[in-house]
């Protein structure tokens, strides 16, 4: 993911737990993700149906919005 936007932190230090949507009418899927530079890997627990380049991905923390970006 690129052009990263982070609400609650600075920078992800190691792995973290959230859910994640990549579509507004999507539910969650649980994921971990990683900050290397300004870049962020999404490891998905489950296999997830088209997603897309271009797309934005968003980071939640229960209800709390994290953060999100683009998928690249």
């Amino acid at each position: 993911m690129k052009d990263i936007n982070l609400l609650l932190v600075d920078e992800i230090c190691g792995e973290m737990e959230v859910d994640v949507k990549t579509r507004y009418s999507v539910k969650s899927a649980k994921a971990r993700i990683s900050q290397s530079k300004d870049m962020i890997k999404v490891k998905f627990d489950e296999p997830q149906r088209a997603i897309t380049p271009g797309q934005s991905a968003v980071f939640y923390v229960g209800d709390i919005v994290l953060g999100g970006g683009k998928i690249i």
